[in-house]
């Protein structure tokens, strides 16, 4: 199949629409319609260049069902227009832009997160709490990177079977303050049941010079966060539940607790987080009116410790651990 339609291609859509009409004709025209056709046609007639693998050439609108994306307070184009090399979609293509503009403003410069493998420093400790993303991918060879799941039926910290990949709860991380020179989330945040714990946590493992990288469901036209679940009795708060895709984990989907509104800033001040909207639109690497955060230690917490990266201070020596630790023997040794 993979010859005849590989992966990412116009044929495979075409067969995955096939097979969607045969199963469920109901919801059929809510993927193959007006709007979604001509959003296939102007993806079609695009050349990007993919800020994570390289390929260069047309994108894939994969026409999603609106229904759910409307629902969600999800814009459809995040969420799809996939490059045709690596699947990247847009919203990956986004935290990728944020991270590699992060490393240029400190002296580290790639073009892409494949070229960043080759020169990331060694000493640099990021957190990727997506352990499948594309961008986790690319860099989970090098030694100071991190990848996270969150597994109920785990420990916390616990090693899933591989270097430098762990289940974390985010409300209570298991790494010592100021670990981390980057957190990245995207889209996780809103099914952490208790989100200012999160927060502070994320705060407290943040190094005085990084930044927390993130994506969420956020709409700036609602008064403040629209609350699905109360986070103290874990009751929902709406007749339907919203429930997001997780399909590598959770088949049924994973919960979401909310949608954020522009409150979300205040909260992250509150836990000691400055945070900026990023708005982004880079026609050359495929992101139209993408949207992500960039958070920093707030100034009044930041302690500048000494390890920073280069062009801030001196380089420190690369840390060491045994071969799959948990993550706080990873946390001890280094």
């Amino acid at each position: 199949m993979n010859r005849a339609a590989p992966p990412y291609s116009s044929r495979r859509l075409a067969l995955q629409l096939a097979r969607h009409a045969l199963r469920s004709p109901g919801t059929f025209v809510q993927r193959v319609n007006g709007a979604n056709l001509a959003h296939w046609r102007d993806a079609r007639a695009l050349h990007a260049t993919c800020n994570i693998c390289g390929h260069q050439g047309p994108l894939l609108d994969e026409m999603l069902d609106l229904q759910p994306c409307a629902r969600h307070h999800i814009r459809p184009a995040r969420e799809t227009l996939r490059c045709r090399g690596c699947g990247s979609k847009m919203r990956d293509r986004v935290v990728a832009a944020a991270l590699l503009d992060m490393l240029f403003d400190r002296g580290i410069i790639a073009p892409t997160i494949e070229a960043l493998a080759d020169v990331l420093p060694t000493h640099i400790r990021i957190l990727d709490t997506d352990a499948n993303s594309r961008i986790a991918q690319r860099l989970r060879h090098h030694p100071g990177f991190h990848r996270s799941l969150f597994l109920p039926g785990h420990a916390n910290g616990e090693n899933l079977g591989e270097e430098r990949l762990f289940n974390i709860d985010l409300q209570e991380m298991p790494f010592r303050d100021r670990y981390f020179h980057v957190i990245i989330t995207s889209d996780v945040m809103e099914h952490v049941r208790l989100v200012d714990r999160a927060h502070r946590e994320i705060a407290r493992c943040l190094r005085p010079i990084g930044e927390y990288i993130f994506t969420v469901p956020y709409d700036e036209t609602l008064p403040r966060t629209w609350l699905l679940v109360d986070p103290e009795t874990d009751e929902d708060l709406v007749p339907e539940p919203h429930f997001h895709r997780d399909p590598e984990i959770r088949r049924q989907g994973i919960r979401s607790y909310r949608v954020f509104g522009p409150d979300l800033v205040d909260d992250l001040a509150a836990a000691g987080l400055t945070a900026e909207f990023v708005p982004i639109t880079r026609p050359e690497i495929g992101v139209f009116d993408g949207d992500v955060f960039r958070a920093a230690l707030a100034q009044e917490t930041s302690e500048h410790d000494g390890r920073a990266l280069p062009g801030q201070a001196a380089k420190a020596a690369a840390q060491g651990g045994n071969a799959r630790p948990s993550a706080s023997e990873v946390v001890a040794s280094s």
